[in-house]
């Protein structure tokens, strides 16, 4: 009886001539047939018989096409049982290369979407959403002893058939993914490269003043109108990412202004730094402050919750020390004030309505060396106190 191993390196080096017997193709009666027999006869994958390290090594040494056209090669070999472990050899090979063939596309697969994922932030785009539409198969390879029963039944040469139908489909699913993100690629490459062309005089502006900058945008809090020239940075789409500039009657202090923009393209937030602290900013829309403010001021539905209003930090040593909270249309609806002890515990804190100083309700902590923390007291607009409680501190 020849060896498994000799027949395999002496077939796919020849071309096979007269073939003794053409193979059949599967049937989905033939599939259940072979799940059916193969799960009451499989081996161990630790101990298999027919698979030595020889085998092994030279199997892998075999291209994937030559695998795949192993019905030509298998018609060439008489003996039953060698003809049975070809097959046994094959099923396992091809069963192999369908795993790495996963692996290999995973990736691949990180590596596109990374790539995707930096045009999409720089673009500003929406990410694309990903499915995963892989091949999924009833049928799973396990190895099953050869025996007269088997040969009989060509278990294995149906094993062999199943494996290569399934790392058909599934090689040609991941072909069509892998063009598709490189296609995706491509076009974002193009885009890119056009708002680069487009906005390529953009990136860096230089303005007067705030007004000829930005419209409708207010000042930096404490900014003159005329700040000298400012240096203003876009995104490839033309977005303004930051402006930095100097006081006219400043030269070491570096100001600049940050801008954030919601999904939609409109800017949820303005950050004003001075040598990189924090001096003020503006929140636009929905916010916790401004929503326990309005909250307790109007009735439920009385302001839209979403882009109606604006809402201005302002910080002392870096910390909040008053919000304002305005309507677009440049109403005031109240302010709130912040009062910090030398260690940064808030002591107090004062609602105050529209653009007056009416108090609508205020709050305040005073330490209570007796009760070892803090009394809160919550005072309402006529000074009249309607909540008090104590926690407690570690007096750090």
């Amino acid at each position: 009886m020849k060896k498994v191993i000799q027949v395999i390196g002496m077939i796919f080096t020849i071309v096979i001539v007269g073939c003794a017997k053409k193979t059949e193709l599967i049937t989905p009666e033939m599939s259940a047939k072979v799940i059916e027999k193969v799960s009451a006869e499989t081996l161990p994958a630790d101990n298999d018989a027919y698979l030595t390290n020889n085998i092994l090594s030279s199997v892998k040494d075999i291209s994937i096409s030559k695998l795949l056209d192993f019905r030509t090669i298998s018609a060439a070999i008489n003996d039953e049982f060698d003809k049975a472990r070809f097959h046994y050899i094959i099923a396992h090979e091809i069963n192999n290369r369908l795993n790495d063939l996963d692996e290999k596309f995973n990736a691949d697969e990180k590596k596109y979407r990374k790539e995707i994922g930096r045009y999409e932030d720089e673009l500003d785009i929406t990410p694309y959403k990903y499915t995963n539409d892989r091949p999924r198969f009833d049928y799973t390879y396990q190895a099953a002893k050869i025996t007269d029963e088997t040969i009989y039944n060509d278990i294995h040469r149906i094993q062999a058939d199943l494996a290569r139908t399934q790392f058909i489909q599934v090689y040609k699913y991941y072909r069509k993914r892998i063009d598709n993100y490189k296609n995706y690629i491509t076009t974002l490459k193009e885009l890119h490269t056009c708002k680069t062309i487009e906005n390529k005089d953009n990136k860096v502006e230089f303005y007067s003043n705030f007004p000829e900058m930005h419209q409708g945008i207010k000042l930096l809090h404490d900014a003159k109108d005329d700040a000298g020239k400012m240096r203003v940075h876009r995104n490839v789409l033309g977005k303004v990412l930051y402006i930095d500039w100097n006081e006219e009657d400043e030269v070491d202090n570096s100001r600049r202004r940050n801008f954030e923009y919601f999904n939609n393209g409109t800017v949820s937030k303005l950050t004003d730094t001075i040598e990189d602290e924090v001096v003020f900013e503006t929140l636009f829309g929905e916010n916790d402050m401004a929503e326990n403010f309005i909250n307790y001021i109007f009735t439920e539905g009385f302001i839209p919750r979403d882009y109606s209003y604006f809402t201005e930090v302002y910080y002392t040593n870096g910390k909040a020390s008053a919000y304002k909270f305005t309507t677009m249309n440049d109403h005031i609806i109240g302010t709130i004030y912040r009062e910090f002890d030398e260690k940064d515990h808030l002591i107090k804190e004062t609602w105050c309505k529209g653009k007056t100083s009416e108090i609508l309700r205020e709050f305040s902590s005073i330490f209570d060396e007796s009760a070892g923390g803090y009394k809160l007291i919550e005072r309402d607009r006529n000074g009249v106190i309607v909540h008090q409680e104590i926690i407690l501190s570690s007096n750090d």
